[in-house]
């Protein structure tokens, strides 16, 4: 069992790697990178100028099956790994597209846990969004707090009302802000247990 982190060449590839570490000090568990290619987009609606991100999850899970390379363990049989096996390689996609879904106007990212991956876009995360200065520390923060909270929902997590828990849900950027970089001891607790049941497999 893994955790992938799909970095689209789009988005600034040096924030990748400290971005990589922080995820993987916050679940807990290695986080390996893909940081050189660039993931074809679908679902790009004209009209919102937006990208329908559970159309990126399909395409996401589509792609992850085209290239097992990429993503399945050296040790696992690629039909195994494409029947059973890839739904718990969890991936996590960064692209620049600004995402939406079809009940909600925006979305920072969206994970479907039944096909193991999630998607996160720094489009609303940057400082510039909103009229305030670059600031590759806040972007990085923010990209860290939405991707491990997109992952918690691969591991079967569902939201918080913890307002400093990774697994909080934020209306807004404020709110995304004073989320701290752990879950709280429930969460943690249930995330060590689907953790650990996974392992078996």
């Amino acid at each position: 069992m893994g955790i992938h982190l799909f970095w689209d060449s789009r988005v600034p590839i040096g924030l990748s790697r400290p971005v990589s570490e922080e995820l993987s000090a916050v679940l807990e568990m290695p986080v390996s990178r893909i940081d050189n290619g660039i993931f074809p987009l679908e679902g790009f609606d004209p009209v919102r100028n937006q990208y329908d991100a559970v159309k990126i999850l399909t395409k996401l899970d589509m792609f992850r099956r085209r290239m097992p390379g990429l993503f399945k363990p050296a040790d696992v049989d690629l039909e195994y790994y494409n029947k059973f096996n890839h739904i718990y390689e969890k991936v996590l996609l960064v692209t620049p597209a600004d995402l939406y879904e079809p009940l909600a106007d925006f979305v920072y990212g969206l994970a479907y846990p039944r096909l193991g991956v999630s998607v996160v876009s720094p489009y609303r995360l940057k400082n510039e969004f909103y009229g305030r200065h670059e600031d590759d520390s806040d972007l990085i923060a923010r990209l860290v707090k939405e991707g491990a909270h997109e992952i918690g929902h691969l591991f079967g997590l569902g939201h918080c009302d913890n307002p400093g828990c990774i697994m909080y849900c934020p209306r807004n950027l404020d709110d995304l802000d004073r989320k701290r970089n752990y879950f709280c001891g429930k969460c943690r607790l249930q995330l060590n247990g689907d953790k650990a049941e996974e392992d078996l497999f």
